[in-house]
């Protein structure tokens, strides 16, 4: 089984904000057809964040070809989880998670791996898997362990699986390759954009924040600029080494996340799936 390609529409945000089905037709168009959504207001909307309803969501699905493969959404928690449920097994989608925690200290890391626990238990109820997905400070290291690895630790495998962002891996001072083996047959979904060539930023992030202070949402962006990012294929990363190393776990999706372009953001994901066809062991 070959990766498929995918798409987090947070890479086109602004035009998902203009016109959420417009947005998606076009993604579609360009070759997109595994979708993830990105939205942070469950607690009024239960779907993909932009207002679209189920009905309208299973048309345009349709009327595309596309499926709803994924979610970063939240919050979920008692009260958003089952309206949550009831949109995502209508519209088929296979993962619910959410993109980053912060964490204060152990404690409050193991508070939260209960947390990841329940989340997947229920939505597994209901064939939904609950997916971890890290930035660069899930590397730094409590009681001499990664966070990330903390995590993969302290859940469930039946109930929590990972979609590692390989950029973010790399920025965390990690081998990606060898962070996606020690995941193994959790690792489920990969999250993949580019370093630029032209950067003046480290790579490693730890060069410029000290390991030993916990990241916070304010913290989180120093030492790290917008130029850093660019279209598949067009940096320093190894892309066909991170697609054959999912192939051999057995992932199933290489999802495009852009967090930040030069570019329209059209123009952009346009440019990373020419990109995409260029490499070896993918499918569409």
């Amino acid at each position: 089984m070959a990766l498929k390609v995918g798409i987090q529409l947070y890479s086109v945000r602004d035009e998902m904000k203009k016109d959420p089905i417009n947005a998606i037709r076009q993604v579609a168009e360009i070759g997109y057809k595994n979708l993830e959504f990105a939205s942070s207001n469950a607690d009024t909307d239960p779907g993909v964040g932009f207002g679209v309803s189920v009905e309208n969501m299973q048309k345009l699905l349709k009327e595309t070809g596309a499926n709803l493969i994924s979610g970063h959404i939240r919050p979920i928690n008692e009260e958003t989880i089952d309206p949550m449920i009831a949109y995502h097994t209508q519209v088929g989608t296979k993962y619910l998670g959410q993109s980053a925690d912060f964490y204060t200290g152990y404690d409050q890391l193991m508070e939260r791996c209960e947390y990841y626990n329940w989340a997947g238990k229920k939505l597994s109820e209901h064939g939904i898997k609950f997916l971890i997905h890290n930035h660069y400070h899930e590397f730094q290291k409590l009681n001499g362990k990664e966070i990330l690895f903390h995590i993969m630790d302290n859940t469930d495998p039946n109930y929590v699986s990972f979609e590692l962002d390989t950029f973010w891996a790399m920025r965390g001072g990690m081998d990606p390759l060898a962070v996606m083996d020690r995941l193994g047959d959790r690792l489920k979904l990969i999250h993949q954009k580019d370093f630029s060539k032209t950067s003046d930023s480290p790579i490693n992030l730890w060069t410029v924040n000290d390991p030993n202070v916990l990241v916070t949402w304010d913290s989180f962006g120093k030492g790290s600029d917008h130029k850093d990012f660019c279209e598949i294929g067009t940096g320093i990363m190894d892309i066909q080494s991170i697609i054959n190393k999912g192939n051999e776990l057995g992932a199933e999706y290489i999802v495009l996340e852009q967090d930040h372009t030069q570019l329209t953001q059209m123009e952009s994901v346009r440019i990373s799936m020419d990109s995409f066809h260029k490499f070896s062991g993918l499918d569409w």
